[in-house]
């Protein structure tokens, strides 16, 4: 289902599941104590990349972006990376200049790593640190102390980065507004060129989950993590940073998040590797969420087999339900939300004459307002709305 002639971006996620260890607040797809499968797994990406370029139908003619997620894709050796990109460069012609970035571990990487990547093609990096306090650390679980991680970010730029992102999460039990402050006054005196802050969500099934649940920890207070929300707004606003995304501030435009924009704009994507989603045409696809099962169908996949050998899950939208996904994703870039022009060259319509009484509350509620951009005019979040992102968003589901 082609939809308006609006030009898109097209980006390639390659998911990586393997860890060292779980997280105590992880319910992604990961796999601890697995890292003899990844050979395998490197075989079954590339794979899985040269079936999808024969196989899919309409795919647009090059890539913008490519993302190494996971899990840990900083486990992956280098060569790996290389051999996986110069596959995404042969089959599907990658843009000139296109953004390459990997998700790292600061406890998984030695020196010379980072230069060895960026050998390899990748130029964005995004190291998850979540935080420099030894406890939160601990409490989170992760496998990395506060030293690791300032020296990763160090060292990402001694060897050569020049955009280098930095996660931190907040709103942690036990954790003070003090301490989120000293956390964001450390990860701004590294000078990153991106910073991803999530508030902690606790997620069922996860052992943070069962951990509050049983008493043993607090989770902190909806008013406190508001405050911590707003301190990081107020912060980096004063350190020269734009907040670009609900959850994502960049110190120029050029280092916003390309790839993940192409999700907030609800453009095309391939995904690739075990739970893997893609969307294409107005189709989203869901892979094989084992390792071990991914390698195999990818094994028995041949030139004979359908597009997505992998997938469990196959579902065609109708257009309302995309238009829907449009405002409710787009909705989340804080700077430029959804540009009625561009939503009406897609659709053929107005955004009002889709959503009139929802546009209607969410103004009324002072969640979101018009705004003029040299395309015209744009719905976008107030202050006060990407505080409270979740109810504008829901006026969309």
């Amino acid at each position: 289902m082609l939809i308006g002639k609006i030009a898109s971006m097209f980006g390639i996620y390659l998911h990586i599941p393997f860890c060292l260890r779980r997280c105590k607040y992880c319910d992604f797809i990961t796999y601890a104590g697995k890292e003899e499968l990844m050979p395998s797994y490197k075989s079954a990406l590339i794979r899985e990349l040269r079936h999808q370029a024969r196989k899919i139908h309409g795919l647009p003619a090059r890539a913008d972006t490519v993302f190494f997620g996971g899990g840990t894709p900083s486990l992956m050796r280098a060569e790996w990376i290389r051999e996986i990109l110069d596959c995404a460069r042969g089959e599907f012609r990658l843009a000139s200049g296109a953004e390459i970035s990997l998700e790292a571990n600061p406890g998984t990487l030695a020196p010379g790593d980072f230069s060895s990547l960026l050998e390899a093609g990748v130029n964005r990096i995004s190291i998850g640190v979540q935080s420099f306090d030894e406890g939160e650390l601990a409490l989170l679980g992760r496998i990395h102390g506060p030293d690791q991680a300032v020296e990763a970010v160090r060292e990402a730029r001694r060897e050569g980065f020049r955009n280098i992102s930095i996660d931190l999460m907040f709103s942690l039990p036990g954790q003070s507004l003090a301490r989120w402050k000293e956390n964001l006054y450390e990860a701004l005196s590294l000078q990153p060129d991106h910073l991803s802050l999530y508030s902690l969500i606790l997620e069922p099934g996860t052992r943070l989950f069962e951990e509050v649940r049983q008493g043993v920890l607090q989770p902190a207070e909806d008013e406190l993590a508001a405050e911590m929300y707003e301190l990081a707004q107020d912060e980096l606003d004063k350190a020269g940073f734009t907040h670009y995304e609900i959850s994502n501030w960049a110190r120029e435009e050029a280092f916003e998040a390309r790839h993940n924009k192409i999700y907030w704009k609800n453009q095309p994507y391939l995904g690739l590797g075990a739970g893997a989603h893609s969307y294409l045409s107005g189709i989203r696809t869901v892979n094989e969420k084992t390792a071990e099962e991914y390698i195999r169908k990818m094994q028995a996949a041949n030139l004979g087999s359908e597009a997505f050998p992998a997938a469990v899950e196959k579902l065609s939208l109708d257009l309302y339900t995309i238009q829907q996904e449009t405002m409710m994703l787009g909705m989340r870039l804080t700077k430029e939300g959804v540009s009625e022009r561009a939503f009406h060259e897609r659709f053929g319509v107005g955004i009002a004459d889709v959503f009139p009484k929802e546009i209607e509350r969410i103004i009324a509620r002072k969640l979101a307002e018009w705004r003029d951009f040299s395309d015209g005019p744009h719905l976008v979040l107030t202050k006060g709305g990407a505080l409270l992102g979740n109810q504008a968003f829901q006026e969309f589901v």
